[in-house]
C-alpha cells in the first residue's frame, strides 16, 4: 500500500541535492501515534541481528532544475512523493497525521499538503517478469573486513551476481521479520534492463555518510509474496532513508 503526497507552495521550493533526511523527518513528524513513532525510530521489526523499519519513500517528483553554483534543486510547485509500506496501520496513522498538518517545512520551504492519494499494492504473478523503474536509488552492500582489522563497505553494482542474491536474501529477512514466516525457499530474481544500459550510479550523502545506489530500469520476477514485499517495503538496503522504492510498468 502506498500514499502519494502532493505538496504545494507559493514560492519556488529550494532544497539541497541530498534532501532524503528531510523527507524522512517529515514522515516521522506526521505520525500521530507516539508509540508507533518510537517503535519505528528506535526499534523496528527484527530478524536475528537485522532491524527493518519496513517503509520506503521516493524522491520528490516534479518540475525541478539543478543549480550547480548553489548545489540546490529548484522545484516549481507542486511536487509529490510516495511513501510505501506493508504495514497498513502505519500508513493509516500517517495518512491521518498528514491530513492534519497545518504547517510543514522542508528545509526553509513552507509547504502545504494539497492532496494525498491512496494506492493499493498491485497483484503479481509468479510466471510473469515485471519491468520496474526506480523512484529512489537501490543500494546493495556488504561490510568487509580489511587485512588490518578494519571495516570497509562494498557497494555492489547490478552487473555483479551478488546484487540479485543480496536483494533476494534481504526480502526473505523482511518477510520473516514482518510475517514471522520462513520465506527461504521462495524464488526471486532481478536484473538490469537492456544489459545495464538503462541504469545509472548515483552518490548520495546522507547525514555525512556516502551511499552508492543505482537508478533506472530493472526486470524482476519471483513469488508473489516476495514481489509484494519488494513493492511495499522497497528492495535493497536503507529503504527508510529514501532508497529502493520502484514503480511497475
Amino acid at each position: 500500500m502506498r500514499l502519494n503526497v502532493v505538496l504545494n507552495s507559493e514560492n519556488t521550493i529550494k532544497l539541497p541535492i541530498n534532501y532524503q533526511h528531510m523527507l524522512q523527518g517529515f514522515i516521522y513528524k506526521a505520525l500521530t501515534d507516539e508509540k508507533m513513532q518510537q517503535f519505528l525510530h528506535n526499534h523496528g521489526f527484527s530478524y536475528e541481528k537485522r532491524i527493518f523499519k519496513l517503509f520506503a519513500f521516493s524522491r520528490l517528483m516534479g518540475n525541478g532544475i539543478y543549480n550547480r553554483e548553489t548545489r540546490e534543486i529548484l522545484f516549481s510547485p507542486p511536487v509529490s512523493f510516495c511513501i510505501s509500506s506493508p504495514w497498513a496501520e502505519f500508513l493509516q496513522n500517517l495518512l491521518s497525521g498528514i491530513i492534519g498538518l497545518d504547517d510543514l517545512f522542508l528545509g526553509h520551504n513552507n509547504l502545504a499538503v494539497s492532496e494525498v492519494l491512496i494506492e493499493e499494492t498491485p497483484s503479481f504473478d509468479e510466471d510473469t517478469s515485471y519491468r520496474i523503474s526506480m523512484l529512489s536509488p537501490v543500494t546493495v552492500y556488504s561490510t568487509l573486513y580489511t587485512a588490518a582489522g578494519g571495516k570497509k563497505t562494498y557497494y555492489y553494482s547490478p552487473m555483479e551476481k551478488e546484487f540479485s542474491q543480496l536483494i533476494k536474501d534481504n526480502l526473505i529477512k523482511k518477510g520473516s521479520a514482518f510475517f514471522k514466516q520462513d520465506w527461504s525457499e521462495l524464488p526471486l530474481s532481478i536484473d538490469s534492463a537492456n544489459e545495464g544500459k538503462r541504469v545509472r550510479q548515483v552518490i548520495v550523502n546522507y547525514k555525512a555518510t556516502v551511499i552508492k545506489g543505482w537508478t533506472g530500469d530493472f526486470v524482476i520476477s519471483g513469488h508473489p509474496l516476495m514481489l509484494q514485499m519488494a513493492y511495499d517495503a522497497g528492495i535493497g538496503s536503507k529503504n527508510s532513508q529514501g532508497f529502493g522504492l520502484f514503480n511497475c510498468g
